[in-house]
């Protein structure tokens, strides 16, 4: 499957079509935690932050992912049986200044075509209210600064280690390091990553900043390459290049933003190939509206042909969001993945009609507050005929 036959084929599609059939979660299954902060952490901090990821090494074993700023895996013949394991594969440098790019990291994203050299996305968080002198309020939401950068692994995932000097940097802001603003800035949370022919694809999300709109926006590269070689969706093809204003001349920085796709307004936070309905899923958390018109947050759904257009997200899971907290609720979720044990691929970046939906769930304090309690957890999901 060539990502490229889709967009030919949807030149005149427009937004995709309602799907005839719909992914649903097994009411009758509770909840299974996968990761039990209480008694399977190996520090305060090591907590599942961001979406679970998951590949298969070299040598057959399951490695899967779900990292804090120091990452971690779990470890097992597959995907039932990983168990999780304290050594650190990666973490940020913790540079205070902002042209390093070198800050805070999550790993975010993976992908191997022979299980033992591997390339990641990371999340990468500059948190200006550690440095008070560029942020006066001290104020975490207001001096976060945001990039995608990408790791190697050549040791199936043992260990991620960046190229450094900017070599490996993938989606930044044409500015430098605003100071205070009123919100964060910067691009986020990258999805998975899709290999299809001779390209990866994966969504990152931007967020309102000068000339570039908020929204999820998707990039690619050649499968050979390096971080230089993504490119980002400008809405009529992938055009367009992040350019680092700490070493690059901009002249126009709307040359330099992406355009985010159609459909989906929030997080693409996983996306996988459908084999049944041949079209692709993704799931993002978000606040919708029912028949009656009720805010309703929780875990939606959407598909495309193309991984363009998107239909109208549809709620596959009510759950309260880190986000969107009801507090009267004593836990709120985040960051959800979609993952097949049977998926053939090294990435597990299909599904079949029954495959699982993984999410942090976090306790909350009496105050309201997301504590370092979280779990990872999984609820079965079946896709039914329309």
């Amino acid at each position: 499957m060539d990502i490229r036959q889709f967009l030919v084929a949807c030149v005149l599609c427009g937004l995709a079509s309602p799907a005839a059939s719909a992914p649903q979660i097994d009411r009758e299954a509770a909840q299974e935690v996968v990761f039990d902060w209480a008694t399977q952490r190996c520090g305060d901090w090591d907590i599942p932050d961001a979406p679970a990821r998951a590949w298969r090494d070299a040598n057959g074993m399951v490695r899967r992912v779900a990292g804090s700023e120091t990452s971690r895996a779990a470890v097992g013949a597959d995907l039932d049986e990983v168990a999780h394991q304290c050594k650190v594969l990666h973490q940020g440098s913790e540079f205070d200044d902002p042209a390093a790019w070198d800050d805070r990291s999550w790993i975010a994203a993976v992908t191997t075509q022979d299980g033992r050299n591997l390339t990641a996305l990371a999340h990468m968080e500059y948190h200006g209210n550690r440095r008070p002198e560029g942020c006066p309020s001290k104020r975490y939401d207001r001096c976060w600064f945001n990039a995608i950068v990408e790791l190697q692994s050549t040791d199936g995932g043992k260990s991620f280690t960046r190229l450094g000097g900017a070599a490996d940097l993938v989606a930044m802001l044409p500015w430098p390091y605003l100071g205070e603003t009123t919100h964060r800035t910067g691009y986020f949370n990258p999805s998975n990553i899709l290999r299809q022919g001779d390209w990866l694809y994966a969504f990152v999300f931007a967020e309102k900043t000068g000339v570039q709109a908020r929204g999820p926006c998707l990039l690619r590269r050649p499968s050979v390459g390096t971080a230089r070689d993504w490119r980002a969706w400008d809405g009529k093809g992938f055009g367009v290049r992040f350019l680092n204003p700490y070493r690059d001349r901009i002249d126009d920085p709307s040359q330099h933003v992406c355009q985010p796709v159609r459909g989906i307004n929030s997080t693409i936070s996983s996306v996988v190939w459908h084999d049944t309905s041949r079209q692709f899923v993704a799931v993002t958390p978000m606040e919708g509206r029912d028949a009656a018109g009720n805010l309703q947050s929780g875990i939606y759904w959407s598909v495309s042909a193309d991984l363009l257009n998107w239909t109208t997200p549809q709620l596959i899971y009510a759950v309260p969001l880190m986000w969107r907290r009801d507090c009267s609720q004593p836990v709120a979720y985040a960051y959800p993945s979609l993952i097949d044990p049977d998926s053939e691929g090294r990435d597990f970046g299909t599904v079949d009609d029954s495959f699982w939906l993984y999410l942090t769930r976090m306790e909350l304090d009496a105050e309201c507050r997301i504590t370092r309690h979280r779990d990872l957890i999984r609820v079965p999901v079946i896709w039914r005929a329309g």
